[in-house]
Parts: structure tokens; sequence; C-alpha cells
């Protein structure tokens, strides 16, 4: 569930791509099971993010750029689904193993972000 829509419209403000912008509100707005929490999120030089969080724990990260949103597969989603960053290199090729061990992959269209919650909903 959303949990700032008036943080997430800042986050939209400026010069983005329409296909990167839509792809942001529909990670945003994703229909997830109600544990999880989507939160428009900003630090330092990372201000806009979404932060999605299940029981209170940061398992995903969804960071927008002008040209692409880079998706984290983050390393307490990993642990605590019980998956293995191998697996999600070969379900998502583009993606790439970060130095932390997370996996981070970019999304340009819709198409790759449903492929994303889908995997999501079957796991988390």
């Amino acid at each position: 569930m959303l949990k700032d829509q008036e943080k997430l419209h800042k986050q939209l403000a400026g010069p983005i791509d329409d296909s990167v912008r839509a792809v942001y509100l529909l990670l945003a707005h994703a229909k997830l099971p109600d544990c999880f929490d989507i939160r428009p999120y900003g630090h330092g030089y990372i201000e806009r993010e979404l932060r999605f969080e299940l029981d209170e724990r940061w398992y995903f990260s969804a960071v927008l750029n002008k040209s692409w949103v880079l998706w984290y597969f983050r390393r307490p989603a990993l642990a605590g689904l019980e998956k293995d960053a191998a697996e999600l290199l070969q379900i998502f090729p583009k993606a790439e193993l970060t130095k932390n061990e997370e996996v981070k992959l970019r999304i340009r269209e819709p198409e790759t972000a449903y492929a994303v919650l889908g995997w999501v909903l079957q796991n988390g």
C-alpha cells in the first residue's frame, strides 16, 4: 500500500521520460499483499526512491532516474524470502549483481515492471 501520495507527486516533478514516469507510477501503485508498504523516500543524492517494506524490513527499492527506474532486490529480501541472487540473474538476464550482493535491474518499459511485480507476488 502506498504511504505518501503527495511525496510521490513531488518525486515525479521535473524532466522524466513518459515511459519511465508510467513505470514508476505502476510500481508505486502495485497491488501487492497488504503486508507490503510502498514508501516514497529520499536521502542524500537519491531523492526519488520507492521503498518496498515487508514487516518493517526494506526488501526492494525503485530509484527514479530520467531514463529508467533502477530496481533493487535487496539482501534482506533475498535472505527473508530464501532466494539466491543467481536465480534472479537467470530470471532477469539484464540484471546485475552489485558489490553488496544485491541484484539491480534497469526498468525502462512496463513489461519489465510487470515481470518484477509478478516475481514479487509469487515469492513475497
